[in-house]
């Protein structure tokens, strides 16, 4: 998924604001859905993070076009782990490990649909 920088992603600097890389790796995993015409809420479950590791390699400005690349590393019953790579021309600026969760509106931990489990390969 590809993200422009704009003036609202940016501190005083114009360098991009150090939560905003987590929300663009968020709106990639949603757009995974909502590319195969799903939504990120399927009949009252959903995914929640559970754990979060993030490493910054470089800084991503005002006007930039970034790269989102969401890659599968485990998936288990009720659980999997995405790796999201940021990419600022071909370079990578910002990674993270992220662990999700599945769980219904009551936020019990639920088994991952199979059919869900396409979605991330």
């Amino acid at each position: 998924m590809k993200i422009r920088v704009y003036y609202e992603d940016t501190d005083a600097g114009g360098v991009v604001y150090h939560t905003n890389y987590i929300k663009y790796c968020e709106r990639a995993r949603s757009d995974l859905f909502f590319a195969k015409g799903l939504s990120p809420v399927i009949n009252d479950t959903h995914f929640v993070v559970s754990e979060l590791e993030c490493k910054f390699y470089k800084p991503a400005k005002l006007g930039d076009i970034l790269e989102v690349k969401t890659a599968l590393i485990e998936i288990k019953n009720a659980s999997l782990l995405l790796e999201q790579t940021i990419y600022k021309e071909s370079e990578k600026i910002f990674e993270m490990q992220i662990k999700l969760g599945f769980v219904d509106t009551n936020g019990k931990i639920t088994k991952i649909p199979d059919e869900l489990k396409t979605i991330f390969n």
